[in-house]
């Protein structure tokens, strides 16, 4: 932005992606955190840099709350690795997975089943598939979006699930971990690593959707990523 004053949103905006790109915990969502990102899911014994689906993922589909996947559109938002892309499509899905870490992406792409598309790009900034899918499905991006670009993260990504597709997202839980308020973040520009949300965050913040379920992940399901600090909720457009 030039050194003007703010008379638009999108002014605003650019003056709070400034405040919070500044500091060392900054944007995370940013294209500027490529190496940020690939580094950490590249690094041995990371709890990310694993292959297991997650826990609620799994859950909601053999309960059947996912509907019917064989022949469905997903998008993986924050697909890093490609471990729930890759679970998608061993339910017969047809996914696209898109995150920041173009060099992980790069390392993933030859293992990743047929019917699996990963593109680099930054969800809130660049060209989106113009498509609606019939799941979206975020784990780890959201929580990770500056307060201010959350209004531009529901824009974006809730207009790409179909109406009657389904929604589902896991963040940071509030009731496990210590979380900064949003005046904090935007006034300091730390992030702290990521922001945690309650249920009743998610409830709110995701109002434009029917709820489905939103509980706590439940640690100890083999054959999962299940920590115990991740909440997780599941919506209907």
């Amino acid at each position: 932005m030039t050194d003007s004053r703010i008379s638009t949103v999108d002014q605003l905006f650019e003056v709070l992606d400034q405040v919070v790109g500044a500091s060392p915990r900054g944007d995370r969502s940013h294209a500027s955190a490529t190496e940020y990102w690939t580094s950490l899911l590249t690094t041995p014994g990371h709890p990310l840099a694993i292959q297991l689906p997650d826990e609620p993922l799994v859950d909601w589909y053999e309960r059947g709350l996912l509907g019917q996947l064989d022949g469905k559109r997903v998008l993986d938002v924050g697909c890093g690795g490609g471990r729930n892309a890759r679970w998608f499509a061993e339910q017969g899905a047809t996914v696209d997975g898109i995150d920041l870490a173009a060099g992980l992406l790069d390392v993933v792409r030859p293992s990743m089943p047929a019917g699996v598309t990963l593109s680099a790009l930054d969800v809130l900034r660049d060209s989106l598939p113009d498509c609606q899918f019939d799941v979206v499905y975020d784990s780890g991006c959201f929580h990770h979006v500056a307060p201010h670009r959350r209004i531009t993260y529901l824009r974006r990504v809730l207009s790409l699930v179909r109406p009657g597709g389904r929604f589902g997202v896991v963040t940071f839980a509030a009731e496990r971990m210590e979380t900064p308020s949003d005046l904090e973040i935007v006034t300091s520009g730390d992030t702290s690593g990521g922001m945690a949300f309650s249920l009743d965050d998610l409830r709110g913040i995701f109002g434009a959707l029917t709820p489905v379920e939103l509980r706590a992940v439940r640690a100890g399901r083999e054959g999962t990523f299940a920590p115990d600090f991740l909440n997780a909720g599941l919506f209907t457009a």
